[in-house]
């Protein structure tokens, strides 16, 4: 058995740090979580958030509150969302904004649409890349638009945006809830049963 001499171990160490330093820069995911408003007019194409297809940015959106933040973005910075913004099932749109780290944009796909008697809600999925600037890796994100119009259609039109690398927490269904409940009563009265016998 060789036993390896000083030299040796000295030549190895430098041959690896000088692999791992000739091997491309590690990036690192996206992390951010954050929440924007319209600042201007928003108008749906059929005068009515509920039956809308199409629904104007309301530009210029401004990041009101941050979350979680890994790429330097700040209160009042300016989004760029695709106006008019689709707001169908299926529909595609994109997402700019630039921070001090670089510029990134999100290609986002509308997953869910939830109108209800003077709103509309949608929810998005797609993907939040570094366009310029490096270091950050492609990273799956997902964005919800909540839109309302109090006065009925042709009347104003509010809304809330909000935009995370972190996946939503699922609500339970009712039904889920409902049978779980059963299930614990079930076990309560097994136990009750259990200890009288």
């Amino acid at each position: 058995m060789r036993i390896p001499t000083l030299r040796t171990a000295l030549l190895s160490t430098v041959m690896a740090v000088a692999a791992v330093s000739a091997s491309p820069a590690w990036a690192v995911p996206i992390q951010v979580a954050f929440n924007f408003v319209p600042n201007g007019t928003l108008t749906a194409d059929t005068g009515d958030v509920t039956t809308a297809t199409t629904i104007t940015s309301g530009a210029p959106t401004t990041v009101t509150t941050i979350l979680l933040n890994n790429i330097g973005l700040t209160t009042g910075t300016t989004t760029v969302l695709t106006s008019p913004t689709p707001v169908t099932l299926g529909s595609t749109f994109t997402k700019s904004f630039t921070t001090p780290m670089g510029s990134f944009l999100e290609d986002l796909t509308v997953t869910l649409v939830t109108p209800g008697a003077s709103s509309r809600g949608i929810t998005a999925t797609g993907t939040i890349s570094q366009t310029a600037g490096t270091g950050f890796d492609p990273t799956p994100v997902f964005y919800s638009a909540a839109y309302t119009q109090n006065g009925g259609p042709g009347a104003q039109i509010n809304a809330s945006f909000n935009n995370s690398t972190v996946p939503p927490t699922p609500t339970p269904e009712p039904a889920s809830l409902a049978l779980l409940g059963s299930a614990l009563i079930g076990l309560a009265v097994y136990r009750r049963r259990r200890r009288s016998a």
